[in-house]
């Protein structure tokens, strides 16, 4: 699927809805936030990493495990609280991390919080996902092979206590799929780093 210009990431209309009394519309599985390109305000300007210099998610990334990982060398953080969507607006944290020779490869990284259940996540997740086990109270990944003009796009999203976190590294045009799959159990460890660091974070 392409990705949309929307107002608002997928999962925090997901957080959304689930406080909402009125069931909505079976409209088919949701896209996840990492399918959609948002425009966030006071997101910070581009730094070079420390991730913890930026705003946003981005200190809880582990940058020299993100480096290991994909092999890349990411330079570039931005992140902010997201769109502005009310008061009554779940809270939101983003983070978009690249490496400055171009637009792909590029990480970003949603934290929402919702006041849906576990189980409410895990019936919501689309078709063709795998599990991800170690992770959260519930998790997924998936490889993404649309046409979007980039390459394929690893998108690794969980639960845990009340807040959604979904993550998605997208690579360059031509980039083999089974290369990206094979990144899975590294994604993984990262996925646990930033779930732990916002944790403590939170207190």
């Amino acid at each position: 699927m392409k990705r949309l210009l929307i107002a608002a990431p997928a999962a925090l209309l997901f957080a959304l809805g689930a406080c909402s009394d009125e069931a909505p519309e079976d409209e088919g599985p949701l896209d996840t936030a990492a399918n959609e390109e948002t425009a966030s305000v006071e997101d910070t300007e581009p730094v070079e990493l420390d991730l913890a210099d930026a705003a946003g998610a981005c200190p809880y990334i582990d940058s020299d495990l993100l480096n290991s990982t994909t092999g890349e060398d990411f330079r570039f953080a931005s992140g902010g609280p997201g769109e502005d969507a009310g008061e009554d607006a779940p809270a939101q944290l983003t983070c978009a991390v690249q490496t400055g020779e171009a637009a792909y490869p590029d990480l970003t990284l949603f934290i929402i919080g919702t006041e849906a259940t576990v189980d409410v996540y895990e019936d919501e997740l689309a078709d063709g996902t795998s599990e991800v086990s170690g992770l959260g109270e519930a998790a997924y990944w998936v490889v993404h092979t649309e046409d979007t003009g980039a390459g394929p796009a690893l998108e690794m999203g969980w639960y845990e206590g009340g807040t959604i976190f979904e993550m998605r590294y997208t690579t360059p045009a031509g980039t083999d799929a089974a290369a990206v799959e094979g990144l899975v159990d590294g994604f993984a460890q990262l996925a646990v780093g930033v779930s732990t660091a916002h944790a403590e974070a939170a207190g």
